[in-house]
């Protein structure tokens, strides 16, 4: 089978596989080029850009950091409701307020 070239993936496509990447790093089996374990964010980040065929050119660390914290909180689940009520949270991945 042939491997979708970088410039055809969608933005979905794009996305998911930076959360597989991310992913891989959180379980501690993201390696980088020399065979050993990733423990730097911010090299997992720039290893999970590159197989998605994103730069970080023109973006701060606060913006990629919050792009990609996002796109985590995107594939946990939803909370089950109690009682009707869901539970109020200020925006950022399952922390209530």
């Amino acid at each position: 089978m042939l491997k979708k070239s970088i410039q055809a993936m969608t933005k979905k496509e794009k996305q998911a596989k930076i959360a597989k990447v991310m992913r891989e790093f959180k379980a501690g089996k993201l390696r980088g080029s020399d065979k050993k374990p990733v423990t730097n964010r911010k090299q997992a980040i720039a290893i999970a850009l590159s197989e998605a065929g994103m730069s970080m050119e023109g973006k701060s660390d606060a913006y990629i950091d919050a792009y990609i914290d996002t796109m985590m909180c995107m594939e946990v689940e939803e909370p089950e409701e109690e009682n009707g009520m869901k539970e109020e949270m200020d925006g950022s991945c399952g922390k209530k307020r």
